[in-house]
């Protein structure tokens, strides 16, 4: 059973309060400890904080109320201290993010009476290399996403898969997911939606010039280079899951392999990858 638990919120969000409250009464009568994040504490105006590292020392499971973007951010200070993760939803769509707003109580209920499956996620690791040397590395659970920051300027990309070259797209820019990232910024790209206990990974380039540069399926231990051209003279960057932003130019080497750090993700009864889909997507659902 869970013993010390941490709750996150969404930054700056007052929608979140209501979700916040109803776990905090709930954790209260159950006379469960548990330890908030700054955000939270704001949001209650009575309640003292606890610093992530502290978090990280301290407990073994975290509820994170929010968005995917919210799960995300904590999942890049969480995971590799292979705290558990569970998300309650007060954001716009979703995928990750498990616990309807009404259905806190039931489902929290559930996970702390032991009644719960672990989804497990794979991370990436993209590595930025210039003139030789390393600037920046950084893991993602979604995503690697190069991309312009210039309006209609695409960029030059020479991309290797496994030492071998695969193509040279000239694109917006190009989206290396994982499958938790294939129902992200990957599916909105065109690429396909892939279970996340599969073993692949999707390149997807985002509004190529040439239709002829598809989306592709590859293995999960795949490895990847993206070799910015010498051509290319658009302000880009490249980005982690959204919420790491690192400037790119042109002759730079982005490196992205499967990382060691795996993300878990508790899921009360009755929610998985499916359900999920069904109930976001509307699949099979009656007008």
């Amino acid at each position: 059973m869970f013993k010390n638990i941490a709750i996150i919120s969404k930054i700056d969000d007052n929608s979140v309060k209501d979700s916040l409250s109803t776990v905090i009464n709930y954790l209260d009568s159950k006379k469960v400890n548990y330890f908030l994040d700054e955000n939270s504490c704001f949001l209650l105006n009575n309640k003292a904080a606890t610093s992530l590292e502290d978090i990280k020392k301290k407990c073994d499971i975290a509820f994170i109320i929010g968005g995917d973007g919210t799960l995300l951010r904590s999942a890049q200070y969480l995971s590799k201290s292979n705290i558990p993760i569970c998300g309650i939803n007060r954001g716009r769509l979703g995928f990750l993010v498990d616990i309807s707003p009404d259905h806190i109580e039931k489902n929290l209920e559930s996970i702390l009476s032991d009644n719960y499956s672990v989804d497990e996620r794979i991370s990436l690791v993209g590595t930025v290399i210039r003139d030789g040397k390393e600037i920046s590395k950084n893991i993602s659970f979604n995503d690697v996403v190069i991309h312009s920051k210039d309006a209609v300027r695409m960029i030059e990309m020479d991309t290797l898969l496994n030492g071998e070259n695969l193509y040279t797209v000239n694109a917006d820019g190009l989206v290396i997911s994982t499958p938790t990232g294939s129902t992200a910024y990957s599916l909105s790209s065109g690429g396909p939606i892939i279970q996340p206990n599969m073993e692949a990974l999707l390149i997807v380039p985002i509004c190529p010039h040439l239709l002829s540069n598809r989306p592709i399926v590859i293995g999960m231990d795949s490895k990847i280079e993206v070799k910015i051209s010498e051509k290319s003279h658009t302000n880009a960057s490249v980005t982690f899951d959204g919420q790491i932003n690192v400037p790119i130019q042109a002759n730079d080497v982005i490196k992205i392999t499967k990382g060691e750090t795996v993300l878990k993700l508790i899921q009360p009864p009755g929610i998985n990858f499916l359900s999920i889909l069904r109930e976001k997507l509307g699949w099979g659902l009656k007008p």
